[in-house]
């Protein structure tokens, strides 16, 4: 018996690429859809109008003045979207240091850095619990976050919260 004729080989040939090509792309198409089918679920009907701010500290110089009204912000580690900038302030940024001579407290500037302070209004659903944007970003003060927008990002808190009423 001859090696060559002892084993058979198999050879890849261009409906094999094919039929590997399909089953690729049908496996990406349900992991996509199976990703997006917990989205579904919210309720966005009872969803109202929630003004909120956070602070993003230690911007770099000429990052913070890229901040727009009207600019959409995301967190940049869920990628929920967190609303959209209705108002900002920007202000140097400042660090608790020791006066050695009083021995008092004192904020000092830091060169070069600034904080933002940004309004952001989203449409959010309520319960008892928690307050959650119709993206499924949950908005509690105190929250560290990871946000940013077009041309610039941010580490910082979650500042305020300001609900409207309905009666309004």
């Amino acid at each position: 018996m001859n090696k060559n004729e002892s084993k058979p080989r198999w050879k890849l040939n261009i409906a094999d690429i094919i039929i590997i090509a399909v089953i690729v792309i049908a496996a990406g198409a349900l992991i996509f859809i199976w990703r997006g089918s917990g989205n579904s679920s919210r309720t966005v009907a009872n969803t109202k109008p929630v003004h909120y701010s956070i602070e993003l500290s230690g911007m770099i110089d000429g990052s913070a003045e890229l901040i727009g009204v009207g600019d959409t912000i995301v967190d940049n580690e869920k990628k929920f979207v967190m609303g959209e900038v209705t108002s900002v302030v920007i202000l140097p940024a400042t660090t608790s240091e020791s006066d050695y001579e009083t021995g008092n407290t004192v904020e000092a500037e830091i060169p070069g850095e600034y904080t933002a302070i940004i309004e952001i209004v989203a449409n959010c659903a309520t319960d008892g619990h928690q307050i959650t944007t119709e993206s499924g970003y949950v908005v509690r003060v105190g929250t560290p976050i990871f946000a940013g927008g077009p041309g610039y990002a941010g580490t910082g808190y979650v500042v305020e919260i300001n609900r409207e009423e309905a009666d309004a």
